[in-house]
C-alpha cells in the first residue's frame, strides 16, 4: 500500500528531465512589500502583495471604507446578501445584477447563475406608498423592513434591469399579484417546487432584533410566531452566536485571523484566503516577468481574489449547505493551504497556478459555471502577468458541476487545466447543448479527473473502509459475506441519462423470465438498504447519471468490485492510475451478457481484484481522518499536466 510521502516521491522524481528550460537566477526577483492604506485594517488587511486592501463582503476602497452593498444590508451589522428569502429594496437587486451580470438582459450569462435563474421574477419593494409611489424625501439606500410596510412601501414584479431600462416608470414592472406583496420573492406560486410561503416581518418583532440584523425576521406559514432566520456567519435564536464554518477553507483563519461571514480577518502582516501569505515578491526589474520555475519540484501559486470576483458567500439565504459528493475541491482546498511544501507565496517559481473560481456556489451541480469562470480569469489576466504568458495552459480550476465543463465555449475547454469527476472524451457527442465536436467535454492528458466525496454523515460515510480494508487483507482478498452477483439501485432516465446503461440494465433484468436471485435491481432509492448490499456483492454496477456517478467512490468505500460501464468517460486518475488491478470495464453493448460475463470470474480472481482495491482505494477517499489520499494524487495528476504541458501532448 502506498503511503502518502511514497506515493508523491514516486511521482515527482523525474530529476533526470527537464521540465522547463530557464536558468534559475534567484537574484531576478526581491522580496518587497506594497504598503496599503491607513485604516485598512479595521474592517479588512493589507494585501503586501498587491498593496491592496482585502475586505468582507460588500466593502470596497483603500480602506475597505466604501460599502459598495449597503442597500442590500439591513443595518451594519448585517453581513449582507443578494438572496431572495428576505424581500429586499428594488436597488439591493439592482446593484446585485451589476455585480454579477455583464451581458445586458441575459441573465443565463450571469456570473452567478444561481442568482441569475431567479431574479427576473423578483419582487422586490421600495420605500415609499402604492398609492404616492417610491419615496422622493427617503434616500432608497438600505433594506431595512419598515415597521409599517402596508403603508411605507412601494412593490414591484421584477428591476428595471430585466427589462434593460433604468426607471421604474414602466408598467411591465409592477407587481402582478397583490398577494405576493410582504412574502419571499422566492416563492413563486405558479410552480410547486418553488415555494416559500414565508411573511416578511420587520426586526423589531423578532428575539432581539436578530442581534440588529444578523439575521432576518420572518413569519414562516405553519409557524404560530416570527422568527429569527440567521445570515451566512452567524447561528442561534436570535443570530447572536458566530459560526466559523463559514470559513470552510480554514475556520481557524490558520490561527492568524477571525472568520468573519465567510471573510478571514487577518492580523496585520497577515493575508490571503486562510490568513496563508506573509512574503511577497517583485521583480528585480520593474516590468519583467522573471521565470524561476524549478525542473524537478512542483510549486503551485494560489490567487488571492477580492470578493466581487470570488467568495463564498451564501447562494441562496437559509441555505449555507452544499451538497457534499461535489465538495472534494473544497477539501483540496483546505489541505493546500496548509500544504508549504507545494504552495508557493512566490509566483515566479509557480509550475502550476491555481484560479479558486468558487464555481459550485456560483453555479452548483447542473448550471453553467463558465460564466463565472470567465468573469475569475478575466481579473486574473488583467491583474497578474502568468495567465498571458502560457495562454493559461499552466493554469486550473475546479469545476465539480455534474458535466464540469461539457457545456462551456471552446476558449474555455481548450485553455485552462479543468480539474473535474465526470471525465466524457468523445469525438461527434450528439448531447443537446454540446458544440465541441472534436472530443465533446475533456482531453484527459490536459484535464485531470478527481474522485467526488461521498455523503458526510449516515451508513454510507467511509469511516468504516479502512478496517474493512485491514480485515481483507488478512484474509488475502477472501469475502465470504458476499453471496449475491451484483446489484443496481437508482434513477433510470431516458437514452441520454447514463449514456443508456441505466435503461438497458432495466431492460435486461426486467425482461427475463427467471430473474436471477443473486442479481437485484431497485428503480429509485432503497434507504439503508443500499449500504448492506454494497457489503454483500461481488461487483457494483457504476454507471454515470446525468453527469458523472458517484458509484464506483461508494465501491471503492465498501470493497465492493466496481463494474464500470461509462463508454467514452475517463474515471478519476486513470491515466496513472490501473484500474485492471481493482475494476471490470464493461461497454454498453456487453449489458445484454453481463450476467454471464460477471459469473466467469473465479473466486481467486475476485480475491486478486478485491486486493487491488486494498491497495488503492485511499485515492478515492478524500478525508485524511478516514485514511483518505485523494489530494496526494490530485497532486500528482497536477504534476503530470505540467509534464505533458512540456511535452506538448495537447494544444
Amino acid at each position: 500500500m502506498l503511503a502518502r510521502g511514497g506515493l508523491l516521491a514516486l511521482l515527482l522524481l523525474i530529476s533526470c528531465q527537464t521540465l522547463y528550460g530557464v536558468e534559475i537566477l534567484s537574484d531576478r526577483v526581491v522580496t518587497e512589500r506594497k504598503r496599503c492604506s491607513g485604516g485598512c485594517g479595521q474592517r479588512g488587511h493589507c494585501n503586501y502583495e498587491e498593496g491592496r486592501c482585502e475586505c468582507p463582503w460588500g466593502y470596497m476602497g483603500p480602506s475597505c471604507e466604501v460599502d459598495r452593498m449597503a442597500v442590500c444590508r439591513q443595518t451594519p451589522d448585517d453581513p449582507g446578501s443578494c438572496g431572495f428569502i428576505m424581500p429586499k429594496n428594488c436597488e439591493c437587486y439592482r446593484e446585485c445584477f451589476r455585480l454579477y451580470c455583464h451581458y445586458g438582459t441575459d441573465t443565463n450569462k450571469c456570473a452567478n447563475q444561481m442568482w441569475g435563474a431567479d431574479a427576473f421574477d423578483a419582487s422586490c419593494w421600495l420605500y415609499g406608498s402604492e398609492g404616492q409611489g417610491p419615496a422622493t424625501d427617503r434616500p432608497q439606500d438600505s433594506s431595512l423592513y419598515p415597521e409599517h410596510p402596508e403603508r411605507e412601501t412601494v412593490w414591484f414584479g421584477r428591476i428595471p434591469e430585466m427589462l434593460g431600462i433604468t426607471s421604474y416608470g414602466d408598467e411591465r414592472l409592477k407587481l402582478e399579484d397583490p398577494d405576493r406583496r410582504y412574502k419571499s420573492p422566492w416563492d413563486r406560486p405558479w410552480l410547486v417546487w418553488h415555494r416559500a410561503a414565508n411573511t416578511a416581518k420587520p426586526l423589531s418583532v423578532c428575539n432581539n432584533s436578530c442581534s440588529n440584523g444578523r439575521g432576518f425576521c420572518i413569519q414562516r406559514q405553519y409557524f404560530h410566531e416570527p422568527e429569527c432566520s440567521c445570515h451566512f456567519g452567524f447561528m442561534g435564536p436570535d443570530c447572536s452566536e458566530e459560526d466559523p464554518t463559514t470559513c470552510w477553507f480554514s475556520p481557524t483563519c490558520g490561527g492568524r485571523g477571525r472568520c468573519r461571514s465567510g471573510f478571514c480577518h487577518c492580523h496585520d502582516g497577515w493575508w490571503g484566503w486562510g490568513c496563508h501569505r506573509s512574503a511577497a515578491y517583485q521583480p528585480a526589474t520593474p516590468g519583467t516577468v522573471p521565470d524561476l520555475r524549478s525542473k524537478t519540484r512542483l510549486r503551485i501559486y494560489i490567487y488571492e481574489l477580492p470578493w466581487d470576483i470570488a467568495f463564498p458567500f451564501e447562494v441562496q439565504e437559509e441555505i449555507y449547505t452544499r451538497d457534499n459528493i461535489y465538495t472534494g475541491y473544497e477539501q483540496f482546498m483546505q489541505y493546500f493551504l496548509m500544504d508549504e511544501s507545494v504552495r508557493t507565496e512566490n509566483p515566479y517559481e509557480a509550475n502550476l497556478f491555481y484560479v479558486p473560481a468558487l464555481a459550485y456556489f456560483y453555479a452548483e451541480n447542473v448550471r453553467n459555471s463558465q460564466w463565472q469562470i470567465k468573469s475569475v480569469i478575466d481579473h486574473v489576466r488583467q491583474k497578474f502577468p502568468f495567465y498571458n504568458r502560457s495562454s493559461g495552459r499552466d493554469h486550473f480550476v475546479f469545476m465539480p458541476g455534474d458535466r464540469a465543463s461539457c457545456h462551456s465555449d471552446r476558449w474555455l475547454q481548450d485553455g485552462i487545466i479543468k480539474v473535474v469527476h465526470f471525465g466524457m472524451q468523445k469525438k461527434n457527442l450528439t448531447w443537446l447543448g454540446i458544440e465541441n465536436k472534436d472530443y465533446g467535454c475533456i482531453q484527459n492528458k490536459r484535464d485531470l479527473v478527481v474522485p467526488s466525496r461521498s455523503v458526510n454523515t449516515g451508513p454510507l460515510l467511509p469511516n468504516v473502509t479502512t478496517p474493512y480494508y485491514q480485515w481483507l487483507v488478512s484474509n488475502r482478498g477472501y469475502d465470504g459475506n458476499r453471496t449475491l452477483l451484483f446489484f443496481f439501485a437508482g434513477g433510470v432516465g431516458d437514452g441520454e441519462y447514463s449514456g443508456g446503461v441505466r435503461l438497458a440494465l432495466k431492460l435486461l433484468l426486467t425482461n427475463l423470465t427467471s430473474p436471477p436471485a443473486d442479481v437485484k435491481f431497485f428503480e429509485g432509492g432503497i434507504g439503508d438498504m443500499y449500504g448492506d448490499l454494497l457489503r454483500t456483492c461481488k461487483f457494483c454496477i457504476a454507471p454515470y447519471g446525468h453527469g458523472w456517478g458517484i458509484r464506483l467512490v461508494h465501491s471503492v468505500h465498501f470493497g465492493c468490485i466496481p463494474a464500470i460501464i461509462q463508454d467514452n468517460v475517463y474515471q478519476p486518475f486513470e491515466d496513472f492510475l490501473p484500474y485492471e488491478e481493482f475494476s471490470v470495464r464493461m461497454r454498453l453493448a456487453d449489458v445484454p451478457h453481463m450476467v454471464e460475463l460477471l459469473r466467469t470470474y473465479t473466486e481467486d480472481q475476485l480475491a486478486k481484484l478485491r486486493l487491488g482495491l486494498a491497495k488503492y482505494y485511499r485515492a478515492f477517499i478524500w478525508e485524511r481522518e478516514f485514511g483518505g489520499m485523494a489530494y496526494e494524487w490530485t497532486l500528482a495528476g497536477l504534476q503530470r499536466r505540467a509534464y505533458h504541458l512540456d511535452g506538448e501532448y495537447f494544444h
